[in-house]
């Protein structure tokens, strides 16, 4: 009997530290925000030196709040993301145009 107590505690214990390691893998790759979840690979840390080239896109997405950098992110036809200043004027006007 002790020793299916043991047991059943050890299980416990190693179920326990599971859900922790998964909980702190799942936290290191996501924020919660006010405005729900926020992935921080949704974030540009510098824009395009490269002129935006419309043809090009297939669409964007603007950045959250919770990023440091306000940006708009394109995403081209071949699935690449662009980061680009969203106070351009080719951006706002490529913007425009994939509305």
């Amino acid at each position: 009997m002790k020793t299916s107590i043991v047991a059943l505690s050890c299980l416990i214990l190693a179920a326990q530290a599971a859900v922790e390691h998964l909980m702190l893998n799942l936290k290191n790759k996501l924020l919660v925000t006010h405005g729900g979840v926020h992935r921080p690979t949704d974030c540009c840390f510098s824009y395009t030196p490269r002129k935006i080239r419309c043809v090009f896109m297939k669409g964007y997405v603007k950045t959250n709040s919770a990023c440091l950098l306000p940006a708009v992110i394109f995403i081209t036809k071949m699935q690449q993301r662009v980061c680009a200043d969203p106070k351009d004027e080719q951006v706002q006007k490529c913007m425009l145009d994939l509305n």
